[in-house]
């Protein structure tokens, strides 16, 4: 009974360390591109157009005949950024709005929990292009409108921890002693359920990824000249028999780079 346990260990450490290396590299690519991509992510050369995988460009080059891999590269900086941007302001709020929602109750809590549901009821897809529409189609309207979108399953998460805790002796001896909501909230509360929040972050983070590559796949997300894997995507899906390195190595990436993620948080997940 020993010995499996322990190989099993070792094979999910091994896991961890690779998905924690993979991003690492991700990382650095998104800190800095300019250092590990070979070419341009935006320079044409008219006589390497549609150039399939080879020493030279290692992921073949586009219609434009731009590097596939260096734009791959700097599309890191951009679809990374919107994802833990995101994933950033939806946990600060969905935070507050559930620990608020929570400690109140009564009332307050049942007015509170029923504008998370009427938000659930309406489609992501058409609330997202909603949100476009009024900020925009840059980065900061993207994470912006994505933040309004993610930011209720964490507020739903935070609430039950709350109402779980808010009985407990600690929580009841500090109403007892005098103390605010907000101070029990902040003082006696949010410290013990800060693991399953983060657990929560680390999942909203792949589901950003996600959500940005199918916006701009679909044309509601970020347009050119800024590069993301989403945008690659779209811009090779209507070459995939001719050409299917055009979309293979943007969807890669994007396919990579979410389950580290995922990964991660279930690693996580199991520590808490």
């Amino acid at each position: 009974m020993f010995m499996p346990s322990t190989k099993k260990g070792k094979k999910r450490n091994y896991s961890f360390l690779f998905f924690s290396l993979f991003l690492f590299i991700l990382i650095l690519f998104s800190i800095f591109p300019e250092f590990f991509a070979p070419f341009s992510p935006t320079e044409s050369n008219y006589e390497e157009l549609l150039k399939k995988p080879s020493k030279s460009n290692i992921f073949g080059t586009d219609e434009l005949g731009r590097d596939i891999f260096s734009r791959i590269i700097f599309g890191t900086r951009i679809s990374l950024s919107v994802a833990v941007f995101t994933s950033i302001i939806s946990l600060v709020f969905g935070t507050i709005y559930g620990l608020f929602s929570g400690i109140k109750g009564g009332i307050i809590d049942e007015i509170l929990m029923k504008i998370v549901d009427i938000f659930y009821s309406i489609p992501d897809l058409l609330l997202i292009s909603i949100f476009i529409l009024i900020f925009g189609r840059g980065v900061t309207g993207i994470i912006l409108a994505l933040s309004l979108l993610s930011w209720m399953r964490i507020a739903r998460i935070t609430r039950a921890n709350v109402i779980e805790l808010k009985n407990r002796p600690f929580v009841l001896s500090a109403k007892v002693m005098g103390f605010s909501d907000t101070r029990i909230a902040l003082k006696e509360i949010l410290p013990n359920i800060l693991a399953p929040i983060i657990v929560t972050f680390s999942f909203t983070i792949p589901s950003s990824i996600l959500a940005e590559s199918t916006l701009s796949f679909l044309g509601l997300g970020i347009s050119p000249p800024n590069v993301s894997w989403g945008l690659m995507a779209n811009n090779g899906w209507q070459g995939i028999r001719s050409f299917p390195h055009l979309i293979i190595f943007p969807c890669l990436a994007i396919f990579l780079s979410t389950i580290t993620f995922m990964k991660i948080g279930e690693y996580l997940k199991e520590e808490v």
